[in-house]
């Protein structure tokens, strides 16, 4: 998780640095009053120049609220974990704090929730957050497949935040908060080990239309090649696998050789490997169709009286 670090945050209150001369100091602005020194790196573009700005914006709000014991919660929270988020839950433009003063000073793009004693899980880059399912339970518009999405990515398989089991306790001990029931509705739904929301979207779907719930990053062993790859999704028994396909090594020559060999080394081992993309994701019927078709087809015994299915 890459983070936007800075040197030194300084208040205008402070005296050192204000509005007429942090510019030639070579101060930003963060928020009202507020001004940081960044150290310096290469320029990000893209994603990461989004996130970066807006942790400059967070360090911000958190050095302005000081002394009103602000802990980023909701989908701050979640984005300052590195949580990915269904693009209309994300918000770069805000930062959602819980506080523990009725009165508290109001600033442009950030929202303040009162909460009696809030308590910090962790902090991030020094800032502090709120339990990731407290987060998760207070994201707002989400539908219960999204919050499966999000949920997933709390036990994502690479640095999950928590194990299921912890999960499901300190949900046990959020009764009574609001937005907990749909929460409770959709956390037996969710699946340990993911990599990412597009993967839990593709399964949501397969399930939803009456499939298998297929296993999730299941690690098949290539013996010819010695490799061991992780399949996205994977029915074993009948060795058809379901990979999603992003867009993030388009164009890249040493991902598309590395690709090549994984798809002939799976393919030796009797995997049919079924990909999908995000525009199909969008109108799946054919994406069902395919992997049903390959289910039938590989569960059906041959003239033989045998199951397709290889055996090594």
């Amino acid at each position: 998780m890459r983070e936007h670090r800075l040197g030194t945050v300084e208040r205008a209150c402070d005296g050192r640095v204000t509005c007429d001369n942090h510019a030639r100091l070579g101060y930003t602005r963060l928020t009202r009053g507020v001004y940081g020194l960044a150290i310096a790196r290469d320029e990000p573009s893209g994603r990461d120049a989004r996130r970066r700005a807006w942790w400059a914006f967070v360090q911000g709000v958190m050095t302005a609220y000081r002394g009103h014991d602000a802990i980023l919660c909701g989908p701050s929270a979640l984005q300052a974990l590195g949580v990915a988020l269904p693009a209309h839950l994300e918000d770069w433009d805000t930062c959602h704090i819980m506080v523990t003063k009725a009165h508290c000073p109001r600033r442009p793009h950030v929202v303040p929730h009162r909460m009696a004693a809030p308590s910090v899980w962790r902090r991030v880059a020094g800032v502090p957050v709120v339990h990731p399912v407290d987060a998760w339970v207070q994201l707002r518009d989400a539908t219960d497949d999204e919050l499966v999405e999000v949920g997933d990515g709390l036990l994502r398989r690479k640095a999950p935040l928590l194990s299921a089991e912890a999960l499901k306790a300190r949900l046990d001990a959020l009764a009574g908060t609001h937005g907990i029931t749909q929460a409770r509705r959709t956390v037996d739904r969710l699946v340990p080990g993911t990599d990412s929301p597009a993967e839990t979207r593709t399964r949501l779907l397969l399930v939803r239309a009456g499939l298998p719930c297929p296993a999730v990053n299941l690690a098949v062993r290539c013996p010819l090649s010695g490799w061991t790859y992780h399949l996205d999704m994977a029915y074993e028994a009948e060795r058809v696998g379901v990979e999603y396909d992003g867009a993030d090594h388009v164009g890249a020559t040493r991902q598309m050789e590395v690709d090549a060999r994984r798809r002939r080394d799976l393919q030796d081992e009797g995997w049919l490997i079924i990909n999908v993309t995000a525009t199909q994701l969008r109108e799946p019927a054919s994406l069902i169709a395919s992997v049903e078709r390959a289910l039938v087809f590989r569960s059906t015994p041959n003239r033989h009286g045998q199951l397709f299915t290889y055996r090594t």
